[in-house]
């Protein structure tokens, strides 16, 4: 391991993850990186499309942005040393896994590259961060803050926070306008309205039937209105929900970003989500959340906080690893009923 002389270091580069949901679940460790160096320069490094949420956490100083411009994983290293070379970073702290930010990092000549030794970076990480058993069965809320606490013990300051926060504040402008929007949908600042979101980007095993969300939507018209949320590419999913019900509900996949969403969620009495990104931006919004799971285990990756809630499904193949379920019926997620979902929000609403 190198030196690790701190007053040789003043500005640090965190790479963030890519995926919604495991931005919010390393907030925590982000906030922990800011309270371990409160007078260093802070840059995080993600998506573009992220950028919104991880500016809402209050910590970076500043962000470098990516997305499909800077190529694939072959062209982007070579575009991205750069930028981080003009950075004059002193460490660089990866909560993401992959080897090419590893193999970026070590292009840039970054003094101190600190990761968990994954997919076959460890030669490229000269501060290699233990994965134990522990840290492998835990929450992935703690497998960031894994890594800011291995740098705590090294720099001398451990104290890892007791109750972590996924949750952000939402910018007052976001809030104003999301209710700008709902209210040229016809839902008043004053109404109860539920947040459906039936999408999931990363694996079509983890929707729960359409008909299921349709009867259910149908069922909540009587406690208050439906909005639905989600992707631009999701929005066909909630088209055809709509067609199924006998009532009228707002869609407004795709029509509102990652804060517009946060907002109205936050606005909401309840959200009901898939497993999917989704659920974790209603985490961060300190909305409460009920999270269907099927083919996949809640343990390490349910959204994090008192007020996210989940229903689980049962099925004799599950859990499973498939994008597509192999079965004609989709056994977890039709052992799932609207009745099943109906009664377990009336029991957390009261």
């Amino acid at each position: 391991m190198p030196e690790f002389d701190l007053s040789k270091i003043s500005r640090i580069v965190v790479r963030g993850t890519n995926w919604v949901g495991d931005t919010v679940m390393s907030i925590p460790a982000l906030r922990n990186l800011r309270r371990l160096f409160p007078e260093m320069h802070i840059t995080v490094w993600a998506t573009s499309g992220l950028a919104p949420l991880i500016k809402a956490t209050e910590v970076p100083d500043d962000l470098i942005c990516f997305d499909a411009s800077h190529g694939g994983a072959l062209v982007r290293p070579f575009r991205m040393r750069r930028e981080l070379a003009r950075g004059q970073f002193g460490m660089m702290v990866l909560f993401q896994n992959a080897f090419e930010s590893a193999f970026t990092s070590a292009l840039a000549r970054i003094p101190l590259r600190i990761g968990f030794p994954t997919d076959l970076r460890g030669p490229l990480l000269n501060v290699k961060v233990p994965l134990t058993e522990k840290i492998r069965k835990q929450h992935q809320v703690f497998y960031y803050l894994a890594i800011t606490e291995y740098l705590a013990n090294l720099v001398g300051n451990p104290s890892a926070p007791r109750n972590p926060d996924c949750s952000v504040r939402i910018p007052a402008q976001a809030t104003e306008e999301a209710m700008a929007l709902l209210s040229s949908h016809g839902i008043s600042q004053s109404a109860d309205f539920f947040c459906l979101c039936p999408g999931s980007v990363n694996s079509e095993a983890k929707r729960w039937p359409r008909q299921n969300f349709a009867n259910l939507a149908d069922r909540l018209q009587a406690r208050g209105q439906v909005v639905f949320l989600g992707a631009p590419g999701e929005r066909d999913i909630v088209d055809d929900i709509i067609r199924e019900m006998h009532s009228p509900a707002v869609n407004l996949a795709g029509r509102s970003d990652i804060l517009h969403s946060m907002a109205i969620m936050n606005l909401s009495r309840f959200v009901i989500s898939n497993d999917t990104g989704s659920a974790h931006l209603a985490v961060a919004s300190s909305a409460r959340v009920l999270t269907i799971f099927g083919p996949t285990i809640p343990g390490a990756t349910a959204p994090y906080g008192e007020k996210a809630h989940i229903v689980q499904g049962s099925a004799q193949c599950a859990p499973c690893r498939h994008f597509t379920c192999p079965h004609q019926n989709h056994p977890c997620m039709n052992s799932i009923t609207p009745e099943n979902v109906l009664r377990e929000l009336e029991r957390l609403i009261g």
